[in-house]
């Protein structure tokens, strides 16, 4: 992430903090520094990991309420796969859907202006208005082989 972009990202949690009357912290400024040059999803022990690399004072509850905060200002995306928390970096990221490997747990990204255009138009038709949306795919990435091996418990029970 460019430099300039990621000032822009403290100026929002700054904003974030005022508008809710909390107090600026080195720490919380560390976390969002951590998930904004991760290029893939992070769970909350692999940021606090990499945290701890160049700030070992970081603790756990700081991280985890770090998280909640940055994704209520924006700057996270939280995605639940099988009960656990994976984060992302929010800001100045075009929204993006998932294919989750259900035997690896392998996340893959990708976007598609079809399907967010059917989206849309499906709900039109519906007089329905779209404020936010998941699009997960569960299934076997390319590594992991064909969908006839044995299930996994991270396929979703939900269906």
């Amino acid at each position: 992430m460019p430099r300039n972009a990621e000032r822009g990202a403290h100026d929002v949690l700054k904003a974030y903090l005022v508008r809710h009357q909390l107090k600026r912290s080195e720490q919380r400024e560390v976390i969002l520094d951590a998930l904004l040059r991760s290029d893939r999803h992070l769970s909350a022990e692999e940021l606090l990991r990499n945290v701890k690399r160049r700030h070992p004072e970081v603790g756990r509850t700081t991280v985890y309420r770090t998280l909640k905060l940055l994704s209520e200002a924006g700057l996270a995306r939280e995605l639940v796969i099988d009960g656990q928390a994976h984060y992302e970096r929010g800001y100045l990221r075009e929204h993006r859907d998932h294919f989750i490997c259900t035997a690896c747990g392998a996340i893959l990204e990708f976007t598609s202006p079809d399907i967010e255009r059917l989206q849309e138009e499906f709900a039109a038709r519906l007089g329905f208005t779209i404020e936010a949306h998941r699009h997960e795919i569960y299934g076997r990435c390319a590594r992991c082989g064909v969908a006839d091996q044995a299930p996994s418990p991270l396929r979703p029970t939900d269906r």
